[in-house]
């Protein structure tokens, strides 16, 4: 095998193929029920919601930024929506259109806090989600809120064919827009230079400010998106709903294969990562672990895909420039 193939080899979207593999293989060993189409598709539509956030958080990390105020955004969104339904007595058509526009604000508020204080949005965003998370409790106390419209409610039970849940082919279609959006088109190119390299970026007529603040605004308008699927499924509103859903999306998005310090992004591997994760949750909820325990595995997988990620990617670049010195 000569140094390029060895190179190409060793992408660091390798992982997701690696994963997948390991994920498959401990569920059937759990279940051999694991397999089952309609179950995995009924376990895809637990999670689908935190998918719908992870394909703009792939652009906004390929541009060298983070969001960990999502789920905080996400409970907001959810409870805002509800108390305007269910104590002020707006139709949920308005409390819709409302709580969408209170999403695409609370990303704005995080695009501009970057652009401004010109901080770190991981540091910024930390404090973000406590506003947002705080704001949430404020809302609705301890309370859940639920008898929302017959027309809202169970959107996962909503099937397409008969078979597949109308939120994961929502899921699909999104992420093949994002794709194109990526590939081929202005707006994907200029993403792509912002996260190679800001000031180049800068240097060659590119808003940066403008383009970072407007990933923000759809980082938030699709939280609004999934606080409305996860609603409609749980039937309820409740100040944890978001219940820190931000790693299963870090984890998706590394695991897709998209640079932690930016400048490469894979939707594809995006998607892929998703129903790995989805593997991977099914098969801990057949083993009977708790949430907490859950939680202590995917954040140990979340550090074996970062060193797994940059060992892949220094033994790239290792290669290619070899292979660039002969």
């Amino acid at each position: 095998m000569n140094k390029i193939a060895f190179r190409k080899l060793i992408r660091p979207e390798l992982n997701v193929l690696i994963f997948m593999v390991l994920s498959i293989l401990v569920g059937v060993v759990l279940s051999r029920n694991f397999l089952d189409a309609k179950f995995l598709l009924g376990s895809a539509s637990l999670y689908v919601e935190l998918a719908m956030i992870a394909l703009p958080f792939t652009f906004l990390m390929t541009v060298g930024e983070i969001d960990l105020s999502i789920a905080g955004a996400l409970s907001l969104v959810a409870c805002f929506v509800a108390v305007m339904y269910d104590s002020c007595g707006v139709s949920m058509e308005i409390a819709i259109v409302l709580g969408v526009c209170l999403g695409i604000g609370l990303g704005l508020i995080n695009g501009l806090l970057v652009v401004i204080t010109k901080l770190p949005s991981l540091i910024l965003t930390i404090g973000t989600m406590s506003i947002y998370n705080g704001l949430a409790q404020v809302l609705v106390g301890d309370r859940g809120i639920s008898g929302f419209p017959r027309w809202f409610n169970s959107i996962d039970q909503k099937m397409v064919f008969g078979l597949i849940p109308l939120p994961i082919v929502a899921f699909l279609v999104m992420a093949v827009a994002f794709g194109l959006i990526y590939k081929f088109t202005y707006a994907g190119r200029v993403i792509s230079t912002i996260g190679l390299n800001k000031e180049v970026a800068f240097y060659s007529g590119i808003n940066v400010n403008k383009t970072v603040c407007t990933l923000f605004c759809v980082q938030g308008l699709f939280c609004a998106i999934a606080a409305l699927m996860t609603m409609s499924r749980l039937q309820m509103a409740k100040y944890t709903i978001g219940a820190n859903g931000q790693m299963d999306v870090i984890t998706m998005v590394l695991l897709g294969g998209t640079a932690f310090v930016g400048g490469n992004a894979s939707i594809l591997g995006t998607v892929l990562a998703f129903f790995i994760i989805v593997f991977i949750r099914t098969g801990m909820r057949l083993a009977l672990l708790s949430n907490y325990a859950q939680m202590a595995i995917l954040g140990v997988l979340l550090i074996v895909i970062i060193i797994m990620s940059q060992w892949m990617e220094g033994l790239s670049k290792k290669y290619a420039y070899k292979a660039l010195s002969l």
